[in-house]
């Protein structure tokens, strides 16, 4: 190696290990020293102090170059210091030409932790150590990888051709650049300025014309730019294109760089017939997933600006992915949340109309949509009814029936999938022309379930940013539906169970409880009075003269005379009294914690009503006057027991009808 191309190198090494903060030193095949260590770790220079350390040094870093230059492969080791270490053979003309090694940083927290094994191995004190490693935090693991790919690239290009001197530096200036971009990139969490800066950079390094930075929809169906940079890029301004076809299809599929410069394939991405060159580098995360496309129009590009451009793409994908689980976590936390919250408030609504109102507005909310309508399965017509809108007019909906396989939501309700659509007018699934009340055309339609039977389905459309509806967002909804679902199903058990509950427990007719519930909570109050030793008092009530208005006016007119009890004694008693017809024309009031003076007030309350009012049947141009005879008794001094206490009220309210009827008896013993 001549002295100016090892100036050349050590100018490089020095530059490099400045720019990633990791060291770097450099051998030659005979594992001499060639270049001094750049940013040498202090750690190892004080391990290298004592025999017994620098031995540990050979037997593991002089070990690992010794290997490179035998297999002329990479390798990459810990230390017993914990220090990871990357040795790269450098291959010129099929021969090592120079083995560099580097890193030599900590890559988790607890590596900074002294061990025994430590002090054993290297000589070096537990308290040297924490001093020395307090200073070094922890980088990630794949910007040490990612440096070893970097100066394996920088050393090669500049020991391959002493001809392209000036254009290697260009190169070695960029792949410099581009390395000290990818590490800011990794600490930027503005989306917009990260696909700026990758474009600027690209345009910039590379001369190139125009260069785009294209998304994968959430569907996988289309690409859409997101930035673009150059002369020409106001040509793809608003640029969407399918994935399904074509160069861009291919580029998804096998995941390389691809070019083309044939009008038919460049029309085919739907760009204008002036463009008469395209190159498509795919940005490609961990899992295989290609999620965007380094798009360049009308540039010439050598094979080693390809090779450079596909490296930077490799690690602009790794701080890509990283952003993309950063921010699903971000996602989860905020699903999570949404969850908790809709569970706090989903978990105390009963009421169905107001638990469907809830559940959507939560849904659409959780999506950032303008509209929505949850649509529930009537199983008896088997069509869904509309139960809940938002963004749209319910007085519209109400009445609308959907059957399976009708309609996009009929659809969904025949086969259980969840359609997630990018363009109403386009997608092959639902092909239909945009309807104007709608301001997008992509939308989410939803299956609810329930031990996989369909119970609904759930509709949003219109985001408020104008956007499409992205796989994330079906995800999220997804989750939360299942969830919603049990809720919708039991608030539906809920609602029957108190339908069922109140038929079997009222009076159809009168709408005040029957005889049944009236014997159960007449027990329940006698057995609290004696418990907290209060007072209680029931009223019985029995027409005057029913029979006679039954028989005289007919049925219709005596079962208006039992509405009219009912809606006067309702008026009439408190919240916590229990009114109920004990059968035919006789009532019952329980009164809790009042005292028989108390209850006769009451009773003469309703008596005194019932003398205001008449009965609205008119015959022989009159109308018929409808009285009550009414009779109290009370706990303790009168029974002790629910079937005294109806005794008692009983023979009061036999004395009412023996003195003229419509009138109050309250019991007394002689």
């Amino acid at each position: 190696m001549d002295q100016e191309t090892l100036a050349a190198w050590r100018a490089t090494q020095e530059g490099f290990a400045s720019l990633s903060g990791l060291s770097l030193l450099s051998f030659d095949p005979q594992r001499t020293l060639v270049c001094a260590p750049s940013q040498d770790n202090s750690i190892c220079a004080a391990v290298q102090c004592s025999d017994v350390g620098e031995r540990h040094c050979q037997a593991h870093c002089g070990k690992a170059v010794a290997m490179a230059v035998e297999t002329a492969k990479p390798a990459f080791l810990k230390c017993e210091a914990n220090l990871h270490v990357f040795t790269v053979p450098i291959m010129v003309g099929g021969k090592v030409t120079l083995i560099l090694q580097g890193g030599k940083r900590f890559i988790a927290e607890e590596e900074r932790i002294p061990t025994d094994r430590l002090t054993d191995r290297t000589n070096l004190p537990e308290e040297a150590f924490v001093a020395l490693a307090k200073d070094q935090p922890p980088v990630d693991n794949a910007r040490v990888l990612a440096a070893a790919r970097y100066v394996e690239q920088a050393a090669r290009l500049l020991f391959e051709s002493r001809h392209t001197r000036a254009t290697i530096g260009l190169k070695l200036s960029s792949l410099l650049t581009l390395f000290s971009l990818v590490a800011d990139l990794q600490q930027e969490s503005d989306n917009e300025i990260f696909c700026s800066t990758v474009l600027n950079s690209i345009g910039v390094l590379f001369d190139v014309n125009t260069v785009g930075f294209l998304d994968v929809d959430g569907t996988n169906e289309a690409l859409r730019l997101s930035q673009a940079f150059g002369y020409q890029k106001e040509l793809l301004q608003g640029y969407r294109a399918s994935a399904r076809e074509g160069l861009l299809n291919k580029v998804l599929a096998e995941r390389r760089h691809l070019r083309t410069e044939e009008t038919r394939e460049i029309l085919k991405m739907r760009l204008p017939a002036t463009v008469h060159s395209v190159d498509l580098f795919p940005l490609v995360v961990p899992d295989a997933r290609v999620e965007g496309l380094i798009l360049i129009l009308d540039s010439t590009l050598k094979p080693d600006d390809v090779q450079i451009l596909e490296a930077f793409c490799a690690q602009t994908s790794l701080v890509l992915h990283n952003r993309l689980l950063q921010h699903r976590l971000q996602e989860a936390a905020k699903r999570d949340l949404a969850m908790s919250r809709i569970a706090q408030e989903l978990g105390s609504s009963l009421d169905t109309d107001q638990l469907f109102d809830l559940i959507l507005e939560r849904l659409v909310s959780l999506v950032d949509a303008e509209k929505g309508s949850l649509m529930l399965l009537d199983e008896q017509e088997g069509s869904l009814a509309v139960k809940a809108v938002r963004g749209l007019n319910m007085k519209l909906l109400e009445s609308v029936r959907v059957a399976p396989h009708q309609g996009i939501s009929g659809k969904v309700l025949a086969t259980g999938a969840s359609l997630l659509v990018s363009d109403l007018e386009t997608d092959e699934r639902v092909a239909q022309k945009q309807r104007p009340r709608y301001r997008t055309k992509s939308f989410i339609s939803l299956p609810l379930k329930l031990n996989h039977r369909t119970i609904g389905v759930l509709n949003v459309s219109d985001k408020i940013s104008g956007e499409v509806f992205s796989a994330e967002d079906l995800e999220r909804l997804s989750a939360v539906a299942t969830y919603a679902s049990v809720v919708i199903e039991r608030g539906t058990y809920y609602r029957k169970a108190e339908e069922l509950k109140q038929l079997s427990t009222m009076d159809p007719l009168t709408q005040l409880a029957n005889r049944r519930y009236f014997e159960e909570r007449l027990l329940e109050e006698v057995q609290r009075a004696k418990r907290h030793e209060s007072p209680l008092s029931l009223v019985m009530l029995d027409l005057d003269d029913f029979k006679k208005i039954n028989d005289q006016y007919g049925h219709p007119a005596g079962d208006e005379a039992l509405r009219i009890t009912a809606r006067i004694i309702r008026q009439t008693i408190r919240t916590i009294d229990v009114a109920c017809r004990y059968g035919g024309e006789e009532f019952a009031i329980i009164l809790p914690q009042t005292g028989k003076p108390g209850a006769a007030v009451i009773a003469e309350r309703i008596c005194a009503e019932f003398r205001k009012l008449d009965l609205p049947v008119q015959q022989a141009d009159r109308w018929l006057k409808v009285t009550g005879s009414l009779g109290v008794a009370g706990f303790p001094e009168d029974a002790e027991s629910p079937e005294g206490l109806i005794q008692q009220a009983d023979i009061a309210l036999y004395s009412a009808k023996l003195h003229g009827k419509d009138q109050v008896v309250v019991f007394e013993r002689h």
